[in-house]
């Protein structure tokens, strides 16, 4: 195998094609058709010829002189990427030692390297993730509905109203899932441009499979009407409760009354969603992450009226479309924008004690998310946290003295309010926590203006900056995730803590290698996490959300049970909002 060859394939884990193998020589032969006579063929051909010379054990790597070169290089390309994980880096050192060692001793170094990992925290964390995926299909509600008893309905039509961004990714992921799509946008200029972004999206996707493009079962209208006849219908329209109720009234009227309505509403209110309509029990969210055509997680949030049969059927269509679908009750954020608010509001509070955007962000990439929560918010746009801030009265522009930093009797940072006020929305304006080349601009770089707006506003509300290291950064931004983890586990909002795990990993970027948060806890000791907590929120009493929940100081108490027997401890009514 050639040098280039062989770094691209160590770097990528890539799978070939037959006649690439074929090419590189690992394989002898590659047949089109009658492959059991063609492959009897080949083994009477060899039959009584030396195998010696053919045995890997036997061939030597072919020397190349920029070998050591060749590995640091990708051993640096796979250490960026993998974030901390260790089987990456195992697996190309593996390589290394098979293509610079004798075969015995390759094989020995490769056997302790895999000895080495079976052994870690890592190897673990991945195996219960692995099977955490596979347990959220086994979902239940506590009103008793439950996978196993609830028959889901087929559905062959959907309609998405709404073709923005989030809409044009849930049409083409319905498409791709083989349904007949009706995509409505009332306004025309989205509509022409949305035809043209769908087909784009779907070229590309064809393209990647090495498939020709099929002409995709989508028709397109401005007319609410177009959806009367699906059977089940997705709004993703513009983040507005008023927005969304005039929409769900005027679906009641128009869809068939067996017809299924979904909300992408990414936190509000299901069950008042439902109340406008005639059939409520056939309401319920389906949460899709952006890009949705290519995201896996799907949150299917049902309300205090959604039926069995609603939950079921959304779970499936989510399996159809080759998600990751977990069953959420209804409540402010459903799971993970609920335990994200927890984690964003501690990083704006570190800012307002001295750390900076950049500080924070490297602790949280070290740990190994693929991107810290500034870098992540900028990336998502301040704009659509301010608009929801200001729609719960929370953004209040012209407040000054102690009370611009406490809302509803507790501690509040009004930092990206104030960027928002300066026209920094992130990336989409350039300039944000970071600052970027330019509108749409993707690369990062620190902003001096930014730490000298930092600067001015500790001075204006009298706030000592001190130094915060990585492990306080880290404590105040995941342990009050999981605190807030527990907490919905203790209403009831989802299941179980693969519930939590699996939104985490698969929607908020959380590192696979980790397990998810509520492993994490679990591997940390769930004492030093009620522990740490209590030492944060003695610090700062005015952040009521620092004490550890009633469920987290039950498990303590009862002895840290392993994390497959917490389902034991969850009692209590349902708690809706």
């Amino acid at each position: 195998m050639k040098a280039a060859p062989l770094a691209f394939y160590n770097e990528r884990g890539h799978h070939v094609t037959a006649a690439e193998a074929l090419q590189l020589g690992i394989v002898d032969q590659v047949t089109e058709h009658n492959a059991v006579d063609v492959a009897v063929k080949f083994a009477l051909s060899v039959t009584g010829k030396p195998l010696h010379d053919r045995r890997v054990s036997s061939l030597e790597c072919p020397a190349a002189p920029d070998l050591d070169s060749l590995f640091e290089e990708a051993m640096l390309k796979v250490r960026r990427a993998a974030r901390g994980a260790a089987a990456p880096v195992a697996c190309v050192q593996a390589v290394r030692a098979a293509a610079t060692l004798p075969y015995a001793r390759g094989m020995e170094r490769e056997k302790a390297l895999m000895a080495t990992l079976f052994g870690s925290g890592q190897a673990r964390a991945l195996q219960y993730f692995f099977f955490a995926q596979r347990a959220v299909g086994r979902w239940s509600t506590p009103g008793g509905a439950r996978w196993d008893t609830s028959q889901p309905r087929p559905v062959r039509t959907a309609a998405v109203i709404g073709l923005g961004t989030m809409g044009r990714g849930i049409t083409v992921a319905l498409a791709q899932a083989g349904l007949s799509v009706v995509a409505v946008e009332t306004q025309a200029k989205q509509l022409t441009e949305a035809r043209k972004a769908v087909a784009g999206m779907l070229k590309r996707a064809a393209v990647r499979r090495g498939t020709t493009p099929e002409p995709g079962s989508i028709t397109y209208s401005d007319q609410l009407q177009a959806a009367a006849r699906a059977d089940l219908v997705i709004e993703a329209v513009f983040e507005d409760m008023e927005v969304k109720e005039t929409l769900f009234r005027q679906l009641s009227a128009v869809c068939r009354p067996d017809a299924l309505l979904c909300t992408n509403t990414s936190s509000l209110d299901v069950d008042h969603l439902a109340s406008q309509t005639r059939h409520p029990h056939l309401v319920l969210g389906m949460h899709f992450f952006a890009p949705a055509q290519a995201m896996k997680l799907l949150e299917v949030v049902y309300g205090a009226r959604s039926s069995p049969t609603a939950v079921a059927t959304a779970m499936q269509l989510g399996k159809t479309m080759g998600k990751v679908s977990v069953a959420v009750g209804n409540c402010r954020g459903f799971a993970g924008n609920r335990m994200l608010k927890r984690y964003l509001e501690q990083a704006f509070f570190l800012l307002e004690e001295g750390a900076t955007p950049e500080g924070v962000d490297r602790a949280l990439e070290e740990f190994g998310f693929a991107m810290g929560v500034f870098r992540m918010s900028d990336l998502s746009g301040l704009d659509v946290g301010w608009r929801v801030r200001k729609a719960e009265g929370l953004a209040q522009s012209g407040l000054t003295g102690p009370s611009a930093r406490v809302r509803q009797g507790r501690r509040y940072s009004p930092l990206g309010d104030l960027l928002c006020e300066h026209q920094r929305f992130g990336q989409k304006s350039g300039r944000g926590w970071y600052q970027y080349e330019g509108p749409g601009g993707r690369r990062a770089k620190p902003d001096p203006w930014l730490h000298r707006f930092l600067e001015e506003y500790r001075a204006r509300h009298g706030l000592l900056p001190r130094r915060i290291d990585q492990q306080e950064v880290l404590e105040r931004c995941l342990f009050v995730l999981i605190n807030e983890g527990f907490q919905i586990l203790e209403d009831r909002i989802v299941a179980g803590p693969e519930d939590i795990d699996a939104i985490y990993v698969l929607g908020y970027g959380w590192p696979r290698h980790r397990g998810g948060p509520m492993f994490y806890a679990h591997m940390v000791g769930l004492e030093r996490v009620a522990q740490r907590l209590e030492h944060y929120h003695q610090a700062h009493p005015e952040v009521p959300y620092l004490q550890p929940c009633g469920l987290l100081r039950r498990l303590v108490a009862s002895g840290s049970p392993p994390i497959h027997r917490w389902r034991r401890a969850i009692a209590g009514p349902h708690s809706q909002l």
